[in-house]
């Protein structure tokens, strides 16, 4: 009996099921990352600089609005009906 549903197709919801999980799985993580970004930059901003780099590199390169591309890219990601 369970060779046979080894053996069976899967159903269109359980593909779209997969695919979604693995999108929410990714966008979650990118949201995560953005908002460790955005606490790392306030806290440098504060006095306490945990990257050894000078503050207009890390304003560049880690600041905020790196915080914010990734947040957007996190909820293109996310999007349960991609248009692409």
């Amino acid at each position: 009996m369970a060779s046979i549903r080894r053996r069976a197709k899967k159903s269109d919801i359980d593909r779209q099921l997969s695919t979604w999980s693995k999108r929410r799985i990714a966008s979650w993580s990118l949201f995560g990352l953005a908002a460790l970004i955005a606490v790392q930059h306030l806290v440098a901003h504060a006095g306490w600089r945990p990257i050894p780099i000078s503050m207009g590199w890390q304003d560049l390169l880690i600041g905020y609005p790196a915080a914010g591309v990734l947040a957007v890219i996190g909820g293109i990601v996310g999007d349960p009906n991609p248009r692409v």
